[in-house]
């Protein structure tokens, strides 16, 4: 189901890509995402690309890759989390409040992959998994000078075991 995802996400950029031609604006960005999971925290780095329809509506897609291990303990057993990715589709509906702001609110399907490995009794534990939800935010941008930009949003995933926020401060990039 991951390498389904994956794929409809790298088809979902690649259609935006391909559709600059006329109206709309295709656009490319990185930063960094602050992910709080139920207290634990993850640093990672997120790579979105999208397009904008029109000034009012458009898509997006993004990548995340962790970047570091957080150390939990919970009781005798401490061990290590790792957040491994997430792919993320969303619709954008966004306001330009003059021609260089904007702000904007989106919703789409998120899906997550984290690692957990501890020490217990002398033996060694990993586990595994991943879930898929809905994420919601909002954000804002900001086209500080010609195609260049900033932007940051808050998105919530909500998934059956729990949800997460993550904050995110990112470089844009328009074509």
């Amino acid at each position: 189901m991951t390498k389904a995802l994956l794929l409809a996400a790298a088809a979902s950029l690649a259609t935006a890509g391909a559709a600059t031609a006329q109206d709309g604006q295709f656009h490319l960005g990185a930063g960094y995402t602050y992910l709080d999971a139920d207290g634990v925290e993850f640093d990672v780095i997120t790579l979105r690309g999208g397009y904008d329809f029109t000034e009012f509506l458009g898509a997006e897609g993004e990548l995340q890759f962790g970047l570091s291990d957080e150390t939990v303990t919970a009781g005798a057993v401490t061990g290590d989390l790792s957040y491994d990715f997430g792919i993320g589709l969303f619709g954008k509906a966004q306001y330009p409040l003059t021609e260089q702001f904007s702000v904007f609110a989106r919703l789409g399907y998120v899906y997550q992959e984290a690692e957990a490995a501890a020490a217990f009794g002398g033996q060694n534990f990993n586990v595994s998994d991943g879930e898929g939800g809905v994420g919601y935010g909002v954000g804002a941008e900001w086209a500080f000078y010609g195609p260049n930009g900033v932007r940051f949003d808050y998105t919530r995933n909500d998934f059956d075991a729990g949800e997460n926020d993550a904050f995110t401060l990112s470089y844009v990039r328009r074509f």
